[in-house]
């Protein structure tokens, strides 16, 4: 179950972009208005620092996904625990994803039918690809689902041109201090340091020599295009009403309106952006499966996939709606997953794995 680097690049690049574009933007405006393009540039480059970070901390110990890394630095009991919670933060992030996707569907396409039908829709595809392909069919799909992905969302933020109000965005660093800024980067941030993954998926690549630079490429870019929908949203409905919004790039793609003949791209937006959400969710279920078969040491990939499945829907269907979920979630993400699993602990084992390095050296 090997991909190549263009199928790890896609993988990566439709991650990082298919929720961040969608969950990102709302509260970075939110809390510093028209500066939310400097806090989503500031995240952007944070985040490719932590991907750097993880890439180096792969290349220490080639041949070993994050479940081995942990377990050589910290020794065998420490380092399963210590895998079991980034599993468990793994786990949270793709049942809230899942609810997302489920209530925004069903809000925008199909309010006559059960979200538990969309959910399970969703699950019966996932379940497929994981258990019958595997990390290779997820990269051959993305490779097909992140250059579409790509192109609807330059071609919707050059449809929206004309829609632009550059005052909108005006003035710069005027209402906010650089601290303000700076800590609403961390949403945006937050969610570029699920670049963790590739130390899940460099081991699993055909040539992993280039998987730094193709990691960066693919971060950067994502982040790039989440720079440009967010002053693009900015200066089509202004700050105060898109931080209002739920997901303000669905709301840009309904405003589009060229010369009354381009019209309802949203079905179009939505169709791809599913493909992209899918891919997320398959990677996340793949390598869960992954992680939990090589704790064990044993070959129960497909058990644990049939396992999670399950899990996933019964935990995607508690809640009441989407509000609950997103609310709730932010007070857990940055303070119990984000700043553990993708800044404290990757860097500790960075450090430690750099003073062995230099210890055997001397």
């Amino acid at each position: 179950m090997r991909i190549t680097t263009l199928q790890f690049f896609w993988i990566l690049a439709v991650i990082e972009l298919s929720m961040t574009i969608w969950l990102t933007i709302s509260p970075t405006i939110s809390a510093v208005q028209q500066d939310a393009w400097i806090s989503i540039l500031i995240g952007g480059l944070i985040g490719l620092v932590t991907t750097f970070i993880y890439a180096r901390l792969s290349a220490m110990h080639p041949g070993h996904t994050l479940v081995g890394i942990c377990r050589r630095v910290f020794g065998k009991w420490l380092g399963t625990v210590v895998m079991i919670y980034f599993m468990l933060g793994w786990f949270s992030v793709t049942v809230v994803i899942l609810r997302a996707m489920t209530d925004f569907i069903q809000l925008v396409l199909f309010n006559k039918t059960s979200n538990w039908v969309i959910c399970l829709i969703m699950i019966a595809n996932m379940l497929y690809i994981s258990y019958r392909g595997g990390l290779a069919a997820i990269g051959r799909f993305s490779q097909i689902t992140g250059p579409l992905f790509f192109t609807i969302v330059l071609l919707t933020l050059i449809l929206n041109v004309i829609n632009l109000e550059y005052k909108l965005a005006l003035p710069v660093m005027h209402d906010h201090s650089v601290m303000k800024v700076m800590h609403a980067s961390l949403v945006h941030t937050s969610f570029l340091s699920e670049s963790i993954l590739i130390t899940m998926l460099i081991p699993l690549m055909i040539q992993s020599g280039k998987a730094s630079k193709t990691a960066l490429w693919a971060v950067g870019i994502s982040s790039t295009l989440v720079l440009l929908t967010t002053a693009s949203v900015t200066m089509t409905f202004g700050s105060e009403l898109s931080g209002q919004f739920i997901y303000p790039f669905f709301n840009m793609v309904r405003f589009i309106s060229v010369l009354e003949f381009i019209q309802n791209m949203d079905v179009w937006v939505i169709f791809v952006w599913l493909f992209g959400v899918f891919v997320k969710l398959s990677v996340y279920l793949t390598l869960t499966s992954h992680g939990i078969a090589e704790l064990a040491n044993r070959s129960i990939r497909k058990k644990s996939v049939l396992f999670l499945i399950a899990a996933y829907f019964v935990c995607a269907m508690l809640p009441m709606n989407i509000a609950n979920v997103i609310t709730d979630y932010y007070n857990i993400w940055l303070p119990y997953i984000y700043w553990p699993n993708m800044v404290v602990i990757p860097c500790l084992l960075l450090i430690i794995s750099l003073i062995r390095r230099k210890q055997l050296a001397n």
